[in-house]
């Protein structure tokens, strides 16, 4: 029996619509306190995720692959670091969907500090910021995101002093 996706995308909702339809009509007194919390969360982080869905659609509307192309294609010394964490910071999406993009950049010899450094900014995310401050605060925040960074560009050191950032021979 072959099910269409618009039936699969549904299927999840449906059951848990199902599972509560169950409690209330079985334990109604569990309910509404279930639902109380489900709308404080909800009110939680409805603001911080309205916040990061209208920075992505910021960063995808004027920052394109063109644009990171420009600016990590060629060394450029400390520049190429700070626009490679740019880079690395404003790019969405998994990071294997970056790979033939930073295949093709790497045959236009960009050399690997770069690369390091694009891939290990990946782990901060300013559209989630607003959420991490949401639930951790601003002090942590800032902390962990700076330290993120600090670690990208020691990662970036490393593979420096390790292969010289050349390419290696095929």
């Amino acid at each position: 029996m072959q099910v269409s996706k618009q039936v699969k995308s549904w299927m999840f909702p449906v059951c848990v619509a199902v599972v509560y339809l169950l409690v209330w009509v079985t334990m109604p007194d569990r309910l509404i306190p279930a639902l109380k919390i489900i709308k404080n969360i909800t009110l939680q982080v409805a603001l911080p995720l309205l916040i990061a869905l209208v920075m992505m659609f910021l960063l995808n509307f004027y920052i394109s692959a063109a644009h990171i192309t420009r600016f990590m294609g060629q060394k450029v010394g400390i520049k190429g670091m700070i626009f490679s964490s740019l880079a690395g910071i404003v790019s969405m999406g998994p990071v294997f969907a970056w790979f033939p993009f930073l295949k093709t950049l790497k045959e236009k010899n960009m050399d690997d500090v770069y690369l390091a450094n694009f891939l290990s900014s990946r782990a901060v995310k300013p559209v989630l910021i607003p959420v991490l401050i949401a639930y951790f605060g601003w002090r942590f925040s800032l902390i962990f995101t700076l330290l993120c960074l600090a670690g990208a560009w020691g990662v970036s050191f490393v593979v420096a002093l390790s292969g010289k950032g050349k390419k290696p021979e095929s």
